[in-house]
């Protein structure tokens, strides 16, 4: 009954976190808890089981981690808006701008010293920013 308890607090504070780590070891404390009402495991089988279970599946959780970010980069190479060339307009925040681009207005980050009415490339993308740098001279 113990580990259904502490696999349901963990799977919460997965809730708040938003990682895939904590729902692991949260099946890992539940696959214990279940060994131990079917067949009556000792505590430290149990320790072993969600220990073992834990390690495994933080291990495929960075193997598929690593290979969506491999994926991503491949299809971001493959994306028409870089290289393409934006004004920036008026600085926001720090290295955020609102910048120009395609009609529209965009919030981009560059970093350095920059000035509004300076073009500038699109060098990446996080979710709907542009990552800009300055124009090769």
């Amino acid at each position: 009954m113990y580990w259904a308890i502490a696999a349901v607090l963990v799977f919460v504070a997965e809730m708040f976190v938003g990682t895939f780590y904590l729902l692991v070891v949260s099946a890992s404390l539940l696959s214990a808890g279940l060994a131990e009402w079917l067949f009556g495991t000792s505590l430290a089988v149990n320790l072993l089981i969600a220990s073992l279970f834990s390690v495994l599946g933080i291990v495929l959780v960075r193997r598929w981690s690593a290979q969506w970010r491999k994926r991503q980069r491949q299809v971001s190479a493959d994306d028409p808006d870089l290289g393409q060339t934006v004004l920036l307009e008026k600085a926001i925040n720090g290295d955020l701008w609102q910048v120009r681009y395609r009609g529209t207005q965009w919030q981009g980050r560059i970093q350095g010293v920059v000035s509004a009415g300076t073009y500038v490339q699109i060098v990446g993308k996080e979710g709907s920013c542009l990552l800009l740098a300055r124009l090769p001279e």
